[in-house]
């Protein structure tokens, strides 16, 4: 029982950081979505997305990337513009960290957190979306 338990857990890690780099992606693919409209709507400060079921408007920098005016929960609003959900992922809560730089002018850096460690970083000066990543926990 404990093998079975254990090989249980070892799984749902796997599957757990597979499904986050998807949604890493799906991220990402929004993102530059948004910025090729940006570009064929000669870059204007909001884009509007055509959905389904309703239109979005986004606020991009001047660079074109999603971001947002305010500094209060900067990151936790850009999750909620490109997911589109609460900041839960399997149940679990995502933490939206903006991660700050001194040397930069335009954009920000958000980290978007499992409390298992796994993350991913967004930049809105570029545009980048980077891997999953595990936080280095050292004990």
């Amino acid at each position: 029982m404990m093998s079975f338990i254990h090989s249980f857990f070892k799984q749902e890690e796997k599957f757990t950081e597979a499904a986050y780099s998807r949604l890493a992606q799906n991220f990402s693919t929004k993102v530059t979505a948004v910025h090729a409209q940006w570009f064929m709507d000669k870059q204007p400060d909001n884009i509007v997305l055509s959905l389904p079921q309703a239109s979005q408007r986004i606020y991009v920098n001047r660079r074109g990337w999603i971001d947002t005016l305010g500094n209060e929960n900067a990151c936790a609003n850009i999750w909620k513009t490109v997911i589109m959900e609460p900041m839960y992922f399997m149940n679990s809560p995502v933490s939206a960290i903006e991660i700050k730089s001194a040397n930069k002018t335009v954009g920000r850096v958000c980290r978007f957190e499992l409390a298992t460690g796994e993350y991913f970083e967004y930049s809105s000066e570029n545009g980048k979306v980077s891997q999953i990543l595990l936080k280095n926990v050292n004990p």
